[in-house]
């Protein structure tokens, strides 16, 4: 069996697209094609209805596909465990962060992981939360670092890293120098946000719910989709905004906008998120130990 053709027909059937398949995989639409079809005359069926709904697995593709998922995982878990014969950790890790974890902390544990592992390649997709979780309940990348803890007895969840939401607004705002500021006050000046479905975002609506408000009652002059974009324009004097303390203390730090400590702060915690029967591979289980230990440090 050519895993290659068996990643071709999958891609196939979870981006419902030939052309999105072949760029995932880097590759071409007639190579995926002529691959899925060698698949197909390999098994003896049809695997994908062609039909003007779109592309569809076929009753017999349904069963390839399952089969094909549970081929790759106790592949992967094989190579993991033919790696311990070696006396060192080898292989490649595929891990996806939302966009604060994996842009604020993940560098610096990989790198720390790497030190202990230096034979393991790591390959890092950063998106936001919905994205990286969905790449992971697909077998696309083996572990995920979002700022949610998942309910699903197929994904585990551990706590990983802390992070706060916090007010910021350019040098000289009002309420840089307000005495007793009421959180209310924020409704008189021009807000920018993140876009929707990021994580910070969601973030920022719960917060306003805790303080009695929501986005409607924000006056919100421009929605950005990058945390850094929201620090820029805030710099810029577009607004005030909510973001990560982690990302906004380089900033704060740099005197490019100044952080409203007057505010309770709004707690999160990141997670660490692995399918529940791959979290034992060494690669995973590894990896899990030494961004644990990294944390105590």
């Amino acid at each position: 069996m050519n895993f290659k053709k068996l990643d071709a027909f999958m891609m196939v059937v979870e981006k419902n697209s030939f052309s999105e398949a072949a760029a995932a995989l880097k590759s071409s639409q007639p190579s995926v094609s002529l691959k899925i079809k060698s698949l197909e005359d390999e098994l003896g069926f049809e695997l994908l209805d062609r039909g003007a709904a779109g592309i569809r697995p076929t009753s017999a593709g349904m069963l390839v596909y399952g089969a094909a998922k549970d081929i790759k995982s106790r592949w992967k878990i094989l190579e993991d465990h033919l790696s311990e014969f070696q006396g060192t950790l080898t292989g490649t890790l595929s891990i996806g962060a939302s966009t604060i974890p994996g842009t604020y902390l993940l560098p610096g544990w990989i790198k720390k992981f790497r030190s202990l592992y230096p034979k393991v390649d790591v390959k890092i997709n950063i998106g936001d939360s919905k994205k990286v979780l969905d790449q992971l309940q697909n077998h696309q990348i083996d572990a995920a670092i979002i700022g949610m803890k998942v309910d699903s007895r197929l994904l585990t969840s551990k706590p990983i890293a802390s992070d706060s939401l916090v007010l910021i607004t350019p040098e000289g705002h009002p309420l840089i120098n307000a005495k007793s500021p009421d959180f209310t006050q924020i409704q008189q000046y021009d807000s920018v946000l993140r876009e929707e479905g990021s994580g910070t975002r969601k973030m920022m609506e719960h917060y306003l719910i805790e303080k009695g408000m929501s986005v409607d009652d924000l006056n919100v002059a421009v929605s950005i989709g990058s945390t850094e974009s929201v620090i820029a324009a805030v710099e810029a004097g577009l607004g005030i905004s909510f973001v990560s303390r982690l990302a906004a203390m380089p900033a704060a730090k740099a005197g490019r906008i100044s952080i409203i400590n007057n505010f309770e702060p709004y707690e999160r915690e990141f997670y660490l998120v692995s399918h529940s029967d791959a979290e034992n591979r060494p690669l995973i289980k590894q990896f899990t130990e030494a961004v644990m230990d990294f944390r105590t440090k």
